[in-house]
């Protein structure tokens, strides 16, 4: 007689790998369509950016110039080393092993193995590389914890942040409300809030905090929903006040401007089902019952991300024309391109180390340095003509089919400026010519060359005269003859830089990473 019981062994060997094989097969699938997802443009940017010399201090191809190291410090070399392709398609392989040693001991290690599967396809099908990079080194660190090597565990943690500060800051979350029942005496918890808050703290004080990133009132609705949905799950456990915590958080986030702001909602959908999984003890059932809205919204970022991109999103080829096109212009040089781009974000990069963007891919810094354009009732053909010129904008370039948050700026472009003359279109892009553009180095002052990585200018005299690039703790102008005869910058009272050499000469303006810019020295007068 033959006994009925469970799965076969290979069937259970199977169902436990299952998350292993999906995250496979997802990523099998991103490998042969090749999307354009947004997220990893950003990432593909930088690469280039890092491959054209661009450091962690100083980059003059987005919004006039920036600190790259305050997005991520890691994942830009490392991507020089793999690619972001290949760095974005083994993150959440790399993520998705590591939760089978983790899910040891756990009361449903399957479901787990699940969830942790169904965050890191998630987010794969974002694009976001630098938080998949910076998940998969927590998580090495949450088994170094768990080996109690509270030591190793913090310092990996403080390396995510290194590769996604966000990563961190959502490590340290989980790791609070474990005070409340006595965690200040254990060696991990203690460990895991030192790295965590290593993590936050070295980026920000080496590149200082990003602008405000825009916090919509669903976005807090679902996450405080969410949290709430799991937080009986979690009421007899250490975990009790994670989800409280977490709400009240979203809260605070939502009231107070800061650069995480709907960025709180991946905690929601991608952190909280795995930890609720860890601690809880229910039984599968209402288990799953209550993470439904978390599993939902996971599974709705995912396919809304993916479907967002084969159908809207252009493709390499769609940018070629327009970046052969743009290289012809008599005016490119010394001047910045404004683009008002696709839903992809393919030309952050696409259009080549060439072309300085007046904008770029990194809406916290464009929420600060040009609010104006995401004010109620947005901006008229005056501010428009006067950001151009003081942006040094010589060409303006609109997609066919712009992101939406784009979309005011793009019908008062198509709606007929006198100051702006289409020069060339195509099916996918229309060119503009700005009239008598202002350029990023004025006369006297000569510009020898740019680069993503530096400016030279040849200065004629010793008089303070304005460069339209940004202030930053680490840009320095240093004589071209001789490295040890520095000018001095100084920030300008609307947000650029003005320059006095104390000799004339070749100057090359570039970011240096040094003692006084890392403790924030303040910038001479110039006067």
């Amino acid at each position: 007689m033959t006994a009925v019981g469970g799965p076969a062994p290979a069937g259970r060997r199977a169902l436990a790998l299952g998350p292993l094989l999906a995250a496979l097969a997802a990523v099998t699938v991103v490998w042969l369509l090749d999307p354009p997802l947004a997220d990893l443009q950003a990432a593909l940017a930088r690469e280039q950016a890092a491959d054209s010399g661009v450091g962690l201090t100083y980059w003059f191809s987005w919004y006039g110039g920036i600190s790259p190291g305050s997005y991520s410090s890691l994942v830009p070399f490392l991507s020089l080393l793999v690619g972001s392709r290949v760095l974005a398609l083994a993150a959440p392989l790399a993520v998705v092993a590591l939760a089978f040693p983790l899910s040891r001991g756990l009361p449903h290690p399957v479901l787990f193995r699940w969830a942790v599967a169904a965050a890191a396809v998630s987010n794969l099908l974002a694009g976001r590389v630098a938080f998949g990079v910076g998940a998969a080194i927590a998580l090495l660190a949450v088994l170094a914890l768990r080996s109690r090597r509270p030591v190793v565990g913090g310092a990996l943690l403080a390396v995510s942040g290194l590769a996604s500060p966000l990563v961190p800051a959502f490590a340290g979350l989980v790791a609070l409300p474990l005070l409340a029942g006595g965690g200040s005496r254990s060696p991990a918890v203690r460990g895991a809030l030192a790295g965590a808050a290593a993590g936050v703290a070295v980026p920000f004080a080496l590149f200082g905090a990003p602008g405000a990133y825009q916090f919509p009132w669903t976005t807090l609705a679902l996450t405080v929903g969410t949290a709430a949905a799991v937080w009986p799950a979690l009421w007899r456990t250490p975990q009790r006040w994670l989800a409280p915590l977490a709400a009240v958080a979203a809260t605070v986030l939502f009231l107070v401007p800061t650069g995480v702001g709907a960025n709180m909602g991946r905690f929601a959908y991608l952190v909280l089902p795995a930890v609720v999984l860890v601690w809880s003890r229910w039984d599968r059932r209402p288990l799953l019952l209550a993470l439904l809205p978390a599993l939902a919204w996971t599974v709705y970022a995912a396919a809304r991300d993916e479907v967002a991109a084969l159908d809207d999103g252009y493709r390499a080829e769609d940018y070629a024309a327009l970046r052969t096109e743009l290289l012809q212009q008599p005016h490119l040089a010394g001047h910045r391109v404004e683009l008002v781009d696709n839903w992809s974000r393919g030309g952050s990069h696409l259009l080549g180390p060439e072309v300085a963007l007046a904008r770029g891919w990194e809406d916290q810094t464009d929420n600060h340095l040009n609010e104006e354009f995401f004010a109620p009732g947005g901006q008229d053909a005056a501010d428009y003509r006067a950001w151009l010129a003081d942006n040094a904008v010589a060409y303006v370039a609109v997609a066919a089919d712009p992101v939406t948050r784009d979309e005011p700026e793009h019908q008062l472009v198509r709606s007929g400026l006198p100051y702006l003359a289409e020069v060339w279109s195509d099916e996918r892009w229309t060119l503009y010519r700005v009239a008598d553009p202002s350029p990023i180095v004025a006369e006297p002052l000569d510009l020898v060359s740019a680069t993503p990585a530096e400016l030279v200018v040849d200065v004629p005299d010793t008089r303070l005269h304005r460069v339209q690039v940004r202030p930053n703790r680490y840009l320095v102008a240093r004589s071209a003859t001789d490295p040890e005869l520095t000018a001095c910058l100084t920030p300008t009272d609307d947000g650029w830089v003005g320059l006095r050499a104390p000799a004339p000469g070749t100057y090359v303006l570039a970011g240096d990473f040094s003692l006084s810019g890392v403790l924030g020295a303040d910038a001479e007068s110039c006067s």
